[in-house]
């Protein structure tokens, strides 16, 4: 009898099978016992977009909390130009504190607060005796006033707190420095012992550090996740189908590493519709071309129809090569190509390295060491060749 599909490629959600971050969660255990004995090495994970980083936190609160150290995953949305250095820290204690498991002393220390998660917040709310006061306090000193009664009822030797997608935080930046400055704080560190895990990709925590240098200085330890190696993604598709009543042949596993390169949510997302299109319990190259068009579709509205509309229409010619030939070009192939199969009327053959350039900078394309270009992924590369088909 054929099992309900296993695969999870809804973004947020924890994979059937976890793997292929040994060395990572290695690591975590290493700072988590450090942590206790000493002062607490905060650390920031990096990574691109559905790469695992959310399936990599919440592995982190259960190792934690196995551990006995009470976690909190806090996911961080978005933010406005408009909003305020308060709102954000607002938002990251009213995460933090429906995020930790609900103990007697913790509830009896929500219970103190009035009227949770509104008007002022969360924190500015701890203060209610002296309402003047309150107005006048900066966010940085709100956000020390509720971490010291919160760690006490917490009742813990350590407390965790996992802060998910803070390059949404960037509008107000502000708030990843008041984070550093309260934990400096001689207070913060002679009565409370909070170790924080950072999570963005690495466009954000590159303009968190630009902004304000010292954050970069104050996490030091950094976790880059990196796309799953092909025994990796052979393990983990291998270990999801077990007992399902579902096999993929050899070929199948082939393509789909090829195509995704082991990034972990188009890997959950492609092995899904793989899964929905089987056979008596096969999956075949015969069910190939329909679920990869059901991939690309999903994949285009979740964020590749959102990142091709970043490139102009020339830029869109050097990305729509790259996308064809699927492997590294330097400046002057890219030129010989657009000259000799003459691939765009008057295109501005001179212009190919800005376009290059902004490319680049819009995310679309990496430079290689040897100065050479290529685009995203090869799920990328077959989206944009199908669209400028279209044009």
């Amino acid at each position: 009898m054929i099992k309900s599909n296993p695969f999870t490629p809804q973004s947020g959600w924890e994979p059937k099978i976890f793997g292929g971050r040994e060395t990572q969660l290695l690591d975590f255990k290493k700072s988590l016992e450090q942590s206790v004995t000493s002062h607490p090495n905060h650390m920031v994970v990096v990574g691109e977009w559905g790469i695992g980083k959310t399936s990599l936190l919440k592995q982190y609160k259960k190792i934690s909390q196995e551990h006995g150290y009470p976690a909190a995953y806090c996911s961080i949305s978005q933010f406005a130009d408009r909003s305020r250095p308060i709102d954000g820290i607002n938002l990251i204690t009213q995460e933090m504190a429906f995020g930790f498991p609900r103990t007697k002393s913790l509830s009896h220390f929500l219970g103190d607060i009035e009227s949770v998660g509104l008007n002022m917040g969360f924190i500015s709310a701890t203060l209610k005796k002296n309402k003047k006061t309150r107005k006048k306090l900066q966010a940085q000193v709100q956000f020390a006033s509720f971490l010291i009664p919160l760690f006490k009822s917490l009742k813990a030797k350590l407390a965790v707190i996992l802060l998910d997608d803070i390059q949404n935080l960037l509008p107000i930046s502000q708030v990843i420095d008041i984070l550093r400055s309260v934990l400096s704080k001689d207070e913060i560190l002679s009565q409370t012992k909070y170790l924080f895990v950072l999570a963005s990709t690495p466009e954000g925590w590159a303009a968190f550090i630009d902004k304000h240098d010292p954050v970069g200085r104050f996490f030091r330890r950094r976790e880059l996740i990196s796309p799953l190696t092909k025994e990796q993604v052979e393990v983990i598709i291998s270990k999801t189908l077990k007992n399902t009543g579902v096999n993929f042949e050899k070929q199948i596993m082939e393509r789909v590493f090829s195509y995704t390169q082991g990034h972990p949510y188009e890997l959950q997302l492609l092995c899904s519709h793989l899964y929905d299109c089987q056979i008596e319990g096969k999956v075949s190259l015969k069910q190939w071309e329909g679920a990869f068009i059901n991939t690309l579709r999903e994949l285009g509205h979740d964020y590749f129809s959102s990142l091709f509309k970043r490139a102009s229409e020339r830029e869109s010619d050097v990305l729509g090569i790259l996308a064809e030939k699927n492997k590294p070009l330097k400046i002057a192939d890219i030129r010989s190509i657009m000259i000799t199969e003459k691939r765009a009327k008057n295109f501005p053959v001179a212009n190919i390295k800005n376009f290059l350039y902004r490319l680049k900078d819009k995310g679309l394309i990496k430079r290689q060491a040897d100065n050479s270009y290529h685009i995203l992924d090869p799920m990328f590369a077959e989206y944009v060749q199908r669209e400028k088909k279209q044009d």
